[in-house]
């Protein structure tokens, strides 16, 4: 990926969950547009592959291993890109999914309490951890942009996710529009990106190709699986200069399915 604007040059930025799928195209766009990235996950040895293929590739990475559910790991990882870079300008909160006990397409009388925790610990906690310690840092500074992932499921009812993970994308909206109207004053722009069905390695390795058929079918009019550099797109626009009176707002990037 060759870009040529620079939008991001002398700029600080993080992206949870950026070892991979949507984070990782997210990381490689900011940082071909000139901003020096974390790359923030708990994949240690995927994120410490990822970093040297980009730094190979001339970009300005860095790997931060954090579990963006964990307070003390995001307060660490907001403090070492601080320590690194002297700022935070951009924050991407991209960490999320559905827990390990808690399957898409579950009933709700069928789905466990721990499902439920886990799900909404990962989709949810984590964003308003991550804002929490971000607008602390960018509040030093003079401000910044966040945007956040939530997901069509967050927007429309769907069988294909879990009560849980439609209630904690939706919760991730609301937080984001609430957060926005709290730090506008303060220079802090925050929005979201409500990613439709995206060929993440989550999408196109553990959901059946039937189901993946199904889904682009009834739900996306376009026809088509979204790509990762898509929502990628979506981020770098949303928290660049470009948007300055952007805030608040979230984009659905889903093919048509927002339409329907």
């Amino acid at each position: 990926m060759a870009i040529e604007s620079k939008r991001y040059a002398g700029k600080a930025a993080l992206v949870t969950a950026g070892a991979s799928g949507i984070g990782l195209a997210t990381v490689e766009r900011l940082a071909w547009e000139g901003a020096s990235v974390a790359i923030c996950d708990i994949a240690l040895e995927r994120g410490r592959e990822e970093q040297r293929r980009l730094a190979d590739a001339g970009l300005d990475v860095f790997f931060i291993e954090a579990d963006a559910a964990e307070e003390a790991a995001v307060e660490r990882m907001v403090a070492e890109v601080v320590r690194r870079c002297g700022r935070l300008d951009v924050a991407i909160n991209n960490a999320g999914g559905h827990g390990p006990d808690d399957r898409p397409g579950t009933p709700l009388h069928e789905g466990s309490f721990e499902g439920w925790r886990a799900t909404v610990r990962w989709s949810l906690d984590s964003t308003f951890l991550c804002m929490k310690h971000e607008i602390a840092a960018m509040l030093k500074t003079g401000g910044g942009a966040i945007a956040n992932t939530s997901s069509m499921a967050g927007m429309r009812v769907t069988q294909y996710a879990s009560p849980a993970y439609t209630a904690a994308k939706a919760g991730v909206i609301h937080l984001t529009e609430m957060a926005a109207i709290l730090y506008a004053k303060q220079n802090i722009r925050i929005s979201a990106v409500a990613p439709g069905l995206t060929g993440s390695p989550a999408i196109s390795g553990k959901m059946a190709a039937e189901t993946r058929a199904t889904i682009v079918r009834d739900f996306h009019p376009m026809g088509r699986l979204i790509a990762p550099a898509a929502q990628a797109a979506a981020f770098a626009w949303l928290c660049c200069d470009d948007a300055a009176d952007v805030t608040g707002l979230t984009i659905p990037v889903d093919g048509g399915w927002a339409a329907r």
